[in-house]
């Protein structure tokens, strides 16, 4: 026999507790359907669920490669394409699991609640989850798709796909299966309406760039000299990134001259001037020197460039 102590009983309620409040807490969404209240179309709903796995929708026969693509996109990317009634059922399924879950938690009491209904909910909230992965992984190529349609300067492959598989989430999310219109219609939309306002925003951020007063302006405009490094050293470090900075972009070569003093006159300037000249935000400011800096390491001497950065006061 298994004897329990009253401090066990106490922390296995407080457990449970915890776990209720924290459920409580969660933002369940889900698009309602009037079928979701009869409890004998639930076998219907849910049918085929669990009968495949991730590999089983995988097209060996197609594999789409992106320039720039990982390994990784490229094996998302042979996922067959759901078909119309495939759409149906799993966004139905999806938001089913979702509203069954809602309706259970609705009836929790944090101070007198079960494992068996916590482990219910969870479980539910499991399968949802599942079902969206499914539906994510056969939509991948929709966005590989759209990402290389849109593909421009300035802006990488990376980083347009990242956004297209966050917006693509925010549409599964969103979608009406009830209406009757295609979800791959639904999410192209989305995809590339996004991805056209992302490049449109960075061209215009390129051309705010090149309204720029010229580097002697902007020593003269609230620029902060900076007195702790000697001339020799600032000279020879001043060198030294004058002859790497030709491998940043446009933009990243403005934040590391005004950031690092490289003007004639050893001034520097402040993030949040930067962000007020460059039209964006002092953090995005802050990011970008960061990722220029860790693109100077890699050809200049790394301790060099820490020393330049110590002394840059924001």
């Amino acid at each position: 026999m298994i004897v329990c102590s009253k401090e066990d009983d106490i922390c296995s309620i407080d457990s449970l507790a915890l776990r209720a409040r924290k459920l409580l807490d969660q933002e369940i969404e889900f698009i309602s359907n009037p079928c979701f209240g009869d409890a004998a179309a639930e076998s219907e709903i849910l049918n085929g669920m669990a009968s495949r796995s991730p590999e089983s929708y995988l097209d060996s026969s197609r594999v789409s490669s992106a320039s720039g693509s990982s390994t990784t996109i490229s094996r998302l990317c042979r996922a067959e394409v759901l078909s119309a009634e495939e759409e149906q059922r799993l966004f139905r399924c999806f938001n089913y699991l979702k509203y069954k879950a809602n309706r259970y938690r609705s009836q929790l009491d944090p101070e007198w609640v079960t494992e068996d209904q916590l482990n219910q909910i969870e479980q539910l909230l499991h399968q949802a989850q599942l079902a969206r992965d499914e539906i994510l992984s056969r939509n991948m190529r929709l966005v590989v798709s759209i990402v290389k349609k849109c593909m421009t300067a300035g802006v990488s492959f990376d980083e347009l796909f990242s956004d297209g598989c966050l917006t693509l989430l925010k549409a599964i999310d969103k979608f009406d299966y009830s209406r009757g219109f295609r979800f791959s219609t639904y999410a192209y939309h989305a995809v590339s309406n996004y991805a056209y306002r992302k490049i449109a925003n960075r061209r215009k951020e390129r051309a705010q760039y090149k309204q720029l007063p010229p580097e002697r302006s902007m020593e003269e405009t609230g620029a902060v000299k900076n007195p702790l490094m000697g001339t020799e050293t600032w000279d020879e470090l001043s060198e030294l990134l004058n002859e790497s900075i030709d491998t940043l972009d446009e933009r990243e070569q403005l934040i590391v001259k005004s950031r690092f003093a490289l003007g004639k006159h050893r001034k520097t300037l402040t993030f949040q001037k930067l962000a007020d000249q460059l039209g964006i935000s002092k953090e995005r400011v802050r990011q970008l020197e960061q990722r220029a800096v860790a693109k100077l390491k890699v050809i200049a001497e790394g301790s060099r460039l820490d020393l330049i950065r110590e002394l840059v006061c924001d």
